[in-house]
């Protein structure tokens, strides 16, 4: 009879579910929340200012492209460039046609990420700095044949665009500004997909990932795919924008640079990361531009390699580490609302030290 009364009670007593964390659920607003801010930069109806959002929306883009296969899935490419200059030769060489312009922008897409599924299939195998020379030797590679074979026929590979209207230029950013939503949207879909997981997975042991069966070459070409994408998107509207260009414009390995950059200065492998780390990094560079600081690229390659030395896993996770909920105070004591908020912010700065110290280089 005890045992019948033990039996009922275990099966109608809940058990409880652990409590499922949202953080990718504010994450997801803070984005919104910050493109939704943006969107209101052309209501200003100054030409510089948005000419200034606009390459800084389309940085972003990149940096967020980037973070697919260098955040979540850990291998470094240095060579995404190659992506961003297919997706504009392409697009520009439809307009020359005179074709449409979105049929450009889908062309590139489908050229370039043709283009990442056949090159992926065996630079993938290799890891590490082998993986990064190879895509890197890649883009150059690429950029040459362009220039050798002048393709776009203006000399050098060199391209001239008509220009677009003028209402155009509102046009763009807000292209660039739906494609940033589109990778936002993507990314959060990576943190609570099993692709996204398998990806995280490869990133942190591929050896363990292998031996739970994650068929992990598929899932690198497919992450390598699909970073191609949305950055000849951004290559495509370029173009257009532009107007004109050559190989050593679209080419450009600082491009590449900048979307590892700007990736690992907010945080690699989270949500707002490179989005935060490109709005940052190029605004902050484009003031002390035109304000005639003479050394401020000197003083932003500091700032850059101080937080690459201290806070490797970026600023958003340190901004993570300090707002997290503090322990409660020894023996249940009571606080007082100015008490709570004195000792919640020197647990943040605790944490974030001890962050530093266990993190940093």
């Amino acid at each position: 009879m005890t045992t019948d009364t033990s039996k009922h009670v275990l099966s109608t007593t809940e058990v409880p579910r652990p409590r499922e964390s949202r953080n990718w659920l504010w994450s997801l607003l803070v984005g919104l929340a910050i493109l939704g801010g943006l969107a209101l930069i052309p209501l200003l109806g100054d030409a510089s200012t948005l000419h200034i959002w606009t390459l800084i929306v389309m940085y972003a883009v990149m940096a967020q492209s980037w973070n697919f296969i260098g955040g979540f899935t850990g291998y470094s490419a240095f060579g995404n460039v190659a992506f961003f200059g297919i997706g504009a030769y392409t697009t520009g060489l439809i307009l020359l046609a005179n074709q449409p312009f979105w049929l450009g922008l889908i062309a590139g897409a489908i050229v370039a990420g043709l283009f990442a599924f056949l090159l992926g299939l065996p630079v993938l195998r290799l890891k590490g700095h082998y993986f990064a020379i190879a895509t890197l030797g890649t883009a150059e590679a690429l950029r040459e044949f362009v220039t050798v074979r002048n393709i776009g026929g203006g000399g050098g590979g060199l391209i001239s665009l008509p220009l677009p209207s003028l209402d155009a230029y509102t046009g763009f950013f807000y292209a660039f500004l739906g494609l940033s939503l589109l990778c936002l949207l993507i990314t959060v879909w990576l943190t609570r997909s099993r692709f996204g997981y398998a990806l995280i997975a490869i990133r942190e042991s591929e050896q363990a990932a292998e031996a739970l069966g994650i068929p992990t070459y598929r899932y690198k070409v497919a992450a390598f795919v699909l970073s191609a994408v949305p950055t000849a998107l951004a290559g495509g509207l370029y173009a257009y924008w532009a107007t004109g260009f050559d190989p050593p414009t679209v080419f450009d390995r600082g491009f590449s640079v900048e979307m590892v950059l700007l990736c690992f200065l907010g945080g690699a492998g989270t949500i707002l990361g490179p989005l935060v780390g490109a709005i940052a990094f190029e605004l902050a560079s484009t003031q002390l531009q035109t304000s005639g600081f003479s050394l401020h690229n000197t003083l932003l390659g500091l700032s850059i390699a101080i937080i690459t030395i201290f806070l490797p896993q970026g600023v958003l996770r340190l901004v993570q580490e300090f707002t997290r909920k503090p322990a409660e105070l020894p023996g249940g004591a009571e606080q007082t609302p100015g008490s709570a908020r004195v000792h919640s912010f020197k647990e943040g700065v605790r944490r974030v030290r001890r962050f530093i110290a266990a993190n940093g280089i």
